[in-house]
């Protein structure tokens, strides 16, 4: 009786084994699962270079060679920017030679921000304008406002000294002799006082100028063509593409956080400004 018993659970197991191969044979096995495949690494921080030069565009305490607690229409544009790319921030620099920012290669930053004026037909290493490089023009209270460049001509016009707003205000060919002075709060005061009928000023300047000054001056009535812009310089060998952020930039042009970043840290959007013809 326990022979028979055995002899039974001898043919069932072989019969389970044979089972088992069947299906073995039928589903291949499986693949083996790589071992050691690349990943690729998060991109690295990167070092952004900035001059202090302009406070209202970039400010902060300089401690070593690095920028402490940077601050500023720029700054805050590279914190923008760095966030849209995916990228941090490891540290601000401190660069104070303009020659060294608009370094081709060699540099030790990724990016370079210092309101560089984009010369026409495009420099290497540059990006699109982040803010225009036009001339605001802002009048004296009660003073008809001029839409035109031809009738900014026949006024009479105020810049600073050895300004931009001075370049442009030659380059109108005015009636009479541009006034000119040393200093936005000497231009204030002729503005002020009736001495001129029109500041030209660099249209990032515009709110600076106004300010305090609500009620005793003019309006910004426009903006006068000057350059292409202020872009940023990317150097050779930085890990950012200059196309990438490009393209960002333009981004950030069509959303709005470029015009919000210059009412901010500016006071009005320069690129807002209405073009006298």
């Amino acid at each position: 009786m326990l022979r028979g018993a055995a002899l039974v659970v001898a043919v069932a197991s072989v019969a389970m084994l044979a089972v088992t191969a069947a299906v073995s044979a039928a589903d291949p096995p499986a693949a083996p699962q790589p071992t050691g495949a690349p990943v690729s690494a998060p991109p690295r921080p990167i070092v952004v270079a900035l001059s202090l030069r302009d406070p209202v565009l970039q400010a902060g305490v300089v401690k070593g060679r690095e920028v402490i607690l940077a601050r500023g229409f720029e700054a805050a544009l590279a914190r923008v920017l760095a966030r849209r790319l995916g990228v941090g921030i490891d540290r601000f620099v401190y660069v104070p030679s303009r020659t060294r920012l608009l370094a081709a290669s060699g540099a030790s930053w990724d990016v370079a921000l210092d309101a560089i004026e984009r010369p026409r037909g495009g420099r290497a290493g540059l990006t699109a304008s982040y803010l225009t490089s036009d001339v605001a023009v802002v009048t004296r209270r009660r003073l008809a406002r001029p839409r035109s460049v031809s009738e900014l001509r026949g006024a009479y016009l105020c810049a600073v000294r050895g300004s931009t707003g001075a370049a442009a205000a030659a380059a109108l060919r005015p009636r009479v002799p541009t006034l000119a002075v040393a200093g936005l709060d000497r231009l204030r005061s002729v503005l002020r006082t009736g001495t001129c009928d029109a500041a030209l000023v660099p249209a990032v300047q515009a709110g600076r100028l106004l300010a305090a000054q609500r009620g005793l001056l003019g309006p910004v009535v426009g903006r006068v063509r000057r350059g292409d812009g202020i872009g940023a310089s990317v150097p050779a060998g930085s890990s950012l593409d200059r196309r990438a952020v490009d393209r960002e930039l333009a981004r950030l042009r069509r959303d709005g956080t470029l015009g919000r970043l210059a009412r901010l840290w500016l006071g009005l959007d320069p690129a807002a400004l209405a073009v006298l013809r």
